[in-house]
């Protein structure tokens, strides 16, 4: 949504041997026909470096990679030189 502009930082859990920790995954986001496009107001007359997708496409693409892997590459527009 950012064209690149803000990264999200990879993160991890550290847990403490100390005390029980309990977590809860939460998952939400935009109807499956939503498409995910950069802001306009980020772009400033950018091209963006991204395909226009589905929310639905995103998640698809999402659970056939890996925890590690760039989930937006697969949207990625290759830039001619």
């Amino acid at each position: 949504m950012t064209n690149g502009r803000f990264q999200s930082v990879r993160h991890r859990v550290l847990t403490n041997s100390l005390k029980s920790r309990v977590s809860m995954i939460y998952f939400g986001g935009p109807p499956l026909s939503e498409k995910i496009t950069p802001l306009p107001a980020l772009m400033k007359g950018e091209t963006s470096l991204y395909k226009e997708f589905t929310w639905l496409e995103y998640k698809t693409s999402a659970y056939n990679t890996k925890l590690a892997d760039n989930r937006l590459g697969h949207f990625e527009r290759i830039v001619a030189s």
